[in-house]
């Protein structure tokens, strides 16, 4: 008996403790790794208190705003999961994506590159701008978030001197660690919303070099002018903290330049508004991937994004956040089919570039280049 209850005991040794050193190291990683990055400072605070869509406790959205659709099938995230890492056939691409190398040296003024989800460099009035840079996993951990590959990865070391990075909200497909880490240094300044400045100092960007701001509040940098614009959406790097930064979308005003930046967003009558007050736009650069019925208020259909540039008095329309990452259940050629079928007839032009494609506004690529990718 004796001998019986030696083993048990030494068998629960051996499964208890190690068990509980994986809980403790979780709990810390969760708890202390820089990828979460931080709370906002007393002087964030401050400036927090006084916007005017933030309730005391959290940001809030312009207009009711749910997570789900109450009347379908709420989100799982273990259906999610299994749909990620056991995806369907056509969620995934079969076959790398067909990219270009970016050649920072060809770049010329006023040209748009497209560097995969809503990566979008642009070169304007001399100044050089990145969007929402992510060159790494769209998630803090390995079993997610995998990029799609591609003939011609986006690569850090490509990307010329930037004058300024703008971000729209501080999740892990727009706001990056590992990028912002590898480059601030060569990064002139950043302009955040509200609150996201405290994951910036974490990460090693100087106080001076980062500009926070509530919307319709506006920057200047040089001739270049930037307004964060209201976005119907949430914000969070860890489940303790959403909605504790404030997420937004762009507009940038440049002498021969006027640009709308999306972010993420599902669709909104502000579109409209922002279009009165700020187009008409030579083009609007818009969310569309990453949507289901499951979450209709939080992102857009392709057909609502259509839609939102026509809101917005674009001319041209860049559509982003698809072909780099799985966060959907949707199949990767899905956005641009819906989007372009949506578009055609409508006064609006559709540039469709590679990733890693650059181009002008006077010569939209427009080639269906997914079509032939497996």
């Amino acid at each position: 008996m004796k001998t019986a209850m030696f083993f048990i005991l030494t068998a629960l040794k051996w499964l208890v403790v190690p068990a509980l050193f994986l809980v403790l190291a979780l709990a810390a990683f969760l708890k202390f790794a820089p990828v979460f990055g931080a709370a906002p400072d007393a002087a964030s605070k401050a400036k927090i208190e006084q916007a005017s869509n933030f309730n005391g406790s959290v940001f809030t959205n312009l207009r009711p705003t749910s997570m789900e659709n109450d009347e379908r099938e709420k989100p799982s995230l273990l259906k999610w999961l299994s749909s990620s890492l056991n995806p369907p056939e056509g969620k995934h691409p079969a076959e790398p994506l067909p990219s270009k190398r970016l050649d920072a040296n060809a770049l010329v003024d006023g040209s748009i590159t497209w560097l995969g989800h809503s990566t979008v460099l642009v070169k304007t009035a001399g100044k050089t701008l990145l969007f929402d840079p992510v060159f790494h996993r769209a998630s803090p951990v390995f079993l997610t978030g995998k990029p799609f590959a591609t003939t011609n990865p986006p690569k850090l070391a490509d990307l010329p001197p930037i004058d300024a990075i703008l971000i729209s909200h501080d999740h892990y497909d727009h706001l990056d660690y590992r990028t912002i880490t590898a480059i601030h240094a060569k990064v002139g300044h950043f302009f955040v919303p509200l609150g996201v400045k405290a994951h910036l100092q974490r990460w090693g960007v100087a106080e001076e070099k980062i500009t926070e701001l509530g919307w319709y509040e506006a920057a200047q940098l040089g001739a270049l002018r930037f307004t964060l614009t209201p976005s119907r959406h949430f914000s969070s790097r860890r489940l303790s903290n959403r909605d504790s930064t404030l997420w937004g979308g762009w507009v940038l005003k440049a002498p021969a330049l006027s640009l709308f930046f999306s972010g993420d967003s599902g669709y909104d009558p502000e579109f409209a508004k922002i279009g009165e007050q700020f187009g008409p736009f030579d083009i609007a650069c818009i969310e569309n991937g990453t949507y289901d019925l499951q979450w209709p208020q939080i992102h857009m259909l392709p057909e609502e994004g259509v839609q939102a540039a026509l809101d917005l008095r674009a001319h041209r329309v860049l559509p982003i956040h698809w072909a780099k990452f799985d966060l959907a259940y949707h199949t990767w050629k899905d956005p641009v089919e819906r989007f372009t079928l949506a578009a055609r007839g409508k006064n609006l032009q559709v540039a469709t570039p590679k990733i890693g494609q650059s181009f002008t506004l006077d010569r939209l690529p427009q080639e269906p280049w997914w079509e032939d990718v497996k």
